[in-house]
């Protein structure tokens, strides 16, 4: 029998900007290529320490609660001690999954040739799913599923019979042999193997097995495989839970994996979420991306309760030799926007006041032609101007952005901008104020945000601005901070497990393109 496995992981986005902290340390792990790889060097180098600690029973990398990259710890149960908050300056996430399992566990006799993500198994074994048919380079084809679903955890023989339904669903040999065990991968049964792969190929025929799951599951993979990252969609047919959808939360976890026949220690693994994606019996099921291309991303192995565990597709295949037996129809061409041009006026005009201003433009695309005669025209201050490729219109008063669109029978959206003037320009502002400096917790109290609000001299927000600021606990020097403005002219400082005690801020640098700061600081104080 086998159980499900789930990581909490929560894809809670942030956006803050890091302090540099004299008396404490403010972490910057953002979304990047470049702190996924911090996260995964600092997972492989930890790994084997953090695995030695009673309780844990594997790592990975994906995101902690503040939406950063981070090292997650799996406990088989809460409380096990020494688990660090940090690794090289890496956020350390716990998650509790228990103890992860193989799954395999208890359905109708399909006719043949059978769908792929239904009952099957090696006779000596409950039950497991086909994952997908698979083919080599000379069209021989084999069904695609785990070692322990078709090869009994090493047990079996090559040429052994596989069956549907399997044995746990009423399947028997020699009535319902689908196939022979082909080939399959030995798992090493011990706490420091470094399994990559639970899998196993049978031979058949296209007349025993389709490559279609039943009808209410997501039909044919497709023949080219996507990789694994956190945060991707993806589904599975299995013959326990039939069709599912989740998310991939960890990559490259490394692992301890309970067999009948003991425990194995797996690495470069794939964690999926929520814990409903899988039950006993999906073992073998195949992990498609969740969109109309069904692209194979992973064979389903293991889980606990709350999560669900995958081998990354393209070393299984790359094992056996073989390529997804799926849909080639190869994808639609890509649907490119529109070229628009705003021939007249010319970028940057300036207009008498009522004067009746000739408006030129073309549009062309490459799947559907000319499609000038369908350009839709507005100004950013009298709102719907015109449509077509030529007209004449009178602005009112004011700067201007003048913009031609327009849409392809494909949903993509080309268009132009122009910037003119009509009549006697506005002022323009010169200066740059600090509005407002207020505080907030997070976090249950331990974390302090400071946000720091910028205007012009007609009250407008302020983006793109970089501030510097100080701020002082108690009287005396804490921390140090920059960033820039965002589009509501505010940004925000977070001081991570900020101790009690009165904060003021000073800022002490504000850079504006076209303004001058005045130099000023809004009285603040917080007392946390």
């Amino acid at each position: 029998m086998s159980r499900r496995i789930f990581c909490k992981v929560l894809l809670v986005a942030v956006a803050v900007f890091s302090l540099l902290v004299l008396s404490s340390v403010l972490l910057a792990q953002g979304r990047s290529d470049e702190a996924f790889e911090r996260a995964k060097v600092a997972q492989e180098r930890h790994t084997d320490a953090l695995m030695a600690r009673p309780g844990v029973v594997g790592t990975a990398v994906g995101l902690n609660d503040d939406g950063q990259y981070a090292v997650l710890v799996l406990l088989e149960i809460p409380g096990a001690g020494g688990i660090p908050e940090h690794l090289e300056g890496v956020p350390v996430q716990v998650v509790v999954t228990g103890k992860i399992y193989a799954l395999v566990d208890p359905t109708a006799r399909f006719p043949r040739p059978l769908p792929t993500g239904v009952s099957t198994g090696h006779p000596d074994i409950t039950a497991g799913t086909i994952a997908c048919r698979v083919k080599d380079l000379a069209e021989n084809v084999y069904a695609l599923s785990n070692n322990h679903v078709y090869a009994n955890e090493n047990l079996a023989s090559i040429e052994d019979p596989v069956i549907q339904p399997g044995t746990y669903d009423g399947g028997a040999s020699p009535a319902d042999d689908i196939g022979t065990l082909a080939d399959f991968e030995p798992i090493v049964f011990h706490p420091g193997a470094k399994n990559t792969i639970d899998a196993a190929i049978a031979s058949t025929t296209v007349d025993l097995v389709d490559n279609a799951t039943p009808s209410d599951g997501y039909g044919t993979p497709s023949s080219t495989t996507a990789s694994a990252y956190v945060g991707l969609a993806v589904q599975k047919y299995g013959r326990t839970t039939g069709l599912t959808t989740g998310e991939i939360t960890g990559i490259n976890a490394t692992l301890r994996v309970h067999y009948d026949s003991g425990l194995a220690r797996f690495v470069g693994q794939i964690i999926i979420e929520p814990g409903g994606f899988s039950a006993g019996g999906d073992s073998g099921s195949l992990i498609v991306t969740n969109d109309e291309s069904c692209n194979p991303v992973g064979l389903l192995f293991a889980g606990s309760s709350t999560v669900t565990i995958a081998n990354p597709i393209d070393l299984v295949l790359t094992r056996f030799g073989v390529t997804v037996d799926g849909d080639d129809t190869p994808a639609p061409p890509p649907n490119d926007p529109p070229n628009v041009s705003i021939t007249s006026p010319a970028d940057g005009s300036t207009f008498e006041s009522g004067t009746n201003i000739s408006f030129v433009g073309t549009a062309s695309d490459p799947e559907d032609g000319d499609l000038t005669a369908s350009l839709v025209w507005s100004s950013s201050i009298d709102g719907s101007i015109g449509t077509g490729g030529s007209f004449y219109y009178e602005l009112s008063d004011g700067s201007h952005i003048i913009t031609a669109e327009v849409n392809d029978s494909g949903g993509k959206t080309g268009s132009d901008s122009i910037s003119i003037t009509v009549g006697t320009p506005p002022a323009e502002p010169t200066t740059v104020s600090v509005d407002s400096i207020t505080y907030s917790t997070i976090g249950g109290g331990r974390h302090l945000l400071i946000t720091v609000t910028l205007v012009d001299d007609f009250g407008n927000p302020v983006a793109g601005a970089s501030v510097s600021i100080d701020t002082y606990l108690d009287g005396s020097l804490y921390a140090k901070g920059t960033g820039t403005t965002g589009t509501d002219g505010t940004l925000t400082y977070r001081l991570k497990n900020a101790p009690s005690g009165t904060y003021t801020t000073t800022v002490t640098d504000v850079t504006a393109a076209g303004l001058t700061w005045d130099g000023g600081t809004p009285e603040n104080s917080f007392t946390k």
